[in-house]
């Protein structure tokens, strides 16, 4: 890193810029004066916080015109248009998150309670010590400081949403009760549902009670032994009987700093690779049927000869119906070496 704290790629991180990003306040105070002052103070005072640049306006209507580009709101309580409790309540319809410094000169309890209730962000008189404007610009830059934390959180999971969703995978996170706390795109369209009406859903609302008490089993053996667990055939049935084949890995994930751990799991369906794989060993088979006829014909006559090439000809047509379609084969070939306990009737997971 050099000295103008830019990394050696020549790109700043996102924390450094953030802390240079300067913050625009929108102050408003029916004493055009007290404004003149409350901007020269803020614009003035310096400290290792990113700079303050103060737009100062006299009429709340118009000051909720000019909410666009705002990181905090700092308001007088008395004024004749509209008090700052009431300018608050305008501010929350339009952006619900910004912060909003209440700083005024008529203070009291009864005032301070009323605006802690009404969800001020932050509660100063105007009165007392030289360094009043100091103590604000102290609270003015805390208060943006969480709420670009939180806009910083709330955009990284919007964009997490985004590409998992993007995924053809199945993606889920339950906590150890069972309860999806994530659940994909992909994931809910296997059940009919969107990812936001099965997050909150517990395993037993979705899957048969057998179906529930299996994954139940698997989940809690991970979190006891902080080991993933790998599925390479798990088999179901759809509603209409169809089989499907997927390919289940499982994880163990820490959901919070207290240490709270979930399952994070993705599933993979391998229908399609899963009858390939079965058609190529059937196409196989038929091969070796047309060696066997062919090495019969090398010593046979008549109607033996006959009988060899009539088997060859219906090898290679199965063959050739094996090689050009997709899906499952026959009933008893979808069938065949399935393991007895690893097909469930569930719709997931």
């Amino acid at each position: 890193m050099n000295g103008d704290g830019v990394g050696t790629s020549g790109v700043a991180s996102p924390r450094t810029l953030d802390e240079k990003r300067q913050i625009q306040v929108l102050h408003v105070d029916d004493d055009p004066a007290f404004g003149d002052l409350t901007v020269a103070r803020l614009e003035r005072e310096r400290s290792d916080g990113p700079a303050i640049r103060v737009e100062s306006l006299a009429d709340p209507t118009e000051a909720l015109n000019q909410l666009e580009g705002t990181d905090c709101v700092v308001s007088d309580f008395e004024m004749p248009e509209m008090d700052g409790l009431e300018l608050l309540d305008a501010v929350r319809e339009r952006r619900p998150n910004l912060p909003f410094v209440l700083f005024t000169g008529k203070g009291s309890e009864q005032i301070a309670s009323r605006a802690i209730s009404a969800g001020v962000t932050d509660y100063l008189r105007k009165g007392g010590s030289s360094d009043r404007f100091d103590v604000l610009a102290n609270r003015i830059r805390n208060a943006v400081a969480r709420y670009r934390a939180e806009q910083e959180v709330e955009q990284s999971e919007t964009r997490l949403r985004r590409i998992i969703d993007l995924l053809p995978q199945c993606i889920f996170l339950k906590d150890r009760s069972g309860q999806y706390l994530l659940m994909n795109r992909s994931g809910a369209d296997t059940y009919g549902m969107k990812p936001t009406e099965i997050e909150g859903y517990h395993e037993s609302e979705l899957h048969s009670s057998e179906a529930a008490e299996k994954f139940r089993k698997e989940d809690l053996e991970i979190l006891e032994s902080g080991e993933p667990a790998y599925v390479p055939e798990q088999r179901r049935r759809t509603d209409d009987g169809s089989l499907v084949v997927e390919r289940v890995q499982k994880v163990p994930f820490e959901l919070n700093a207290r240490g709270a751990k979930g399952v994070l799991g993705v599933v993979d369906d391998i229908t399609a690779e899963f009858f390939r794989e079965k058609r190529r060993k059937a196409a196989l088979n038929e091969i070796e049927v047309i060696e066997s006829a062919l090495a019969d014909a090398r010593t046979a006559s008549g109607e033996s000869v006959s009988d060899a090439h009539n088997r060859c000809a219906t090898s290679l047509e199965r063959i050739r119906a094996l090689l050009s379609n997709d899906g499952p084969l026959d009933d008893a070939d979808a069938e065949s070496d399935s393991p007895a306990d690893s097909e469930s009737d569930t719709t997931g997971e």
